[in-house]
């Protein structure tokens, strides 16, 4: 799951235009968790022209047939009651897979390391910035802990880049089976802004990016909702009530559930 900075109509926008932009996510994250071809290739060639990272990268399913054969189904009407924005995916597809942690009871340790080829005090500063992000999801449903000095055995890690491509400033490179639930590799982060490299992102963007990525790490959507973080387009400035609430629904559901409308 990738967020960029979005450009308008193809044109370069200027550097306030893009420190200051809007989050777009570059993958189709609800194509990906929502349906399960038996060939991986395949799934990259339904994302509606998006192009899928190879080798492990970016939100894929590894047991296809598995979540198929043996999960739960549920109709919509019955499981998409009061549940936030977890069914929103619906809208624009017949069926969707929860794919979240599963035998887990926490606590989610993470390494956030310094972005060291920055400056000292700018690479303190985005490091904090990417803490206070992860950490937005403390108790939601696990503890999240973050190492900064690497004195710790991580369930994974933030790792820093100058620039990852296409727009994008930030990417949860996860993977999923319907044995071992919802894992996650990394959370990559940008610190240069894609569409002006001499210029830094925004600590406040690198935060923002930060907590969208670790909501998609969890296993939650988009939002329907711009007042979400975890709307495809980050216009919100916090967490809301919602994106609490669709984090509680997806942990009452069993892992690999299929919700069909």
């Amino acid at each position: 799951m990738a967020i960029c900075l979005a450009g308008l109509g193809g044109r370069r926008p200027s550097p306030m235009t893009a420190v200051a932009g809007v989050l777009v996510v570059a993958g189709l994250y609800g194509v990906l968790r929502s349906r399960a071809p038996d060939d991986p290739a395949a799934a990259c060639a339904s994302a509606a022209g998006y192009a899928c990272a190879p080798h492990g990268e970016g939100n894929q399913a590894l047991d296809h047939g598995g979540v198929v054969a043996h999960a739960p189904a549920l109709p919509a009407d019955e499981a998409c009651r009061d549940v936030g924005y977890l069914c929103a995916e619906l809208a624009h597809t017949d069926h969707i897979h929860i794919q979240r942690w599963k035998s887990f009871t926490g606590p989610i340790v993470v390494y956030v390391p310094r972005p060291d080829f920055e400056e000292p005090g700018v690479a303190t500063r985005l490091q904090q910035a990417a803490v206070v992000g992860l950490r937005a999801w403390n108790g939601q449903p696990f503890e999240i802990l973050t190492d900064v000095r690497g004195d710790r055995h991580p369930l994974f890690s933030v790792t820093w880049t100058r620039a990852l491509g296409g727009g994008r400033i930030g990417v949860a490179h996860t993977q999923w089976s319907a044995a071992t639930g919802l894992k996650v590799l990394s959370i990559e982060l940008t610190t240069r802004n894609p569409y002006a490299p001499e210029q830094l992102v925004d600590p406040e963007q690198v935060r923002l990016t930060a907590a969208h990525e670790m909501g998609h790490a969890l296993g939650l959507p988009h939002s329907d909702s711009p007042r979400d973080v975890m709307y495809p387009t980050n216009t919100a400035t916090s967490l809301t009530a919602q994106d609490y609430r669709t984090m509680e629904s997806l942990y009452r559901l069993r892992d690999g559930t299929e919700i069909a409308r």
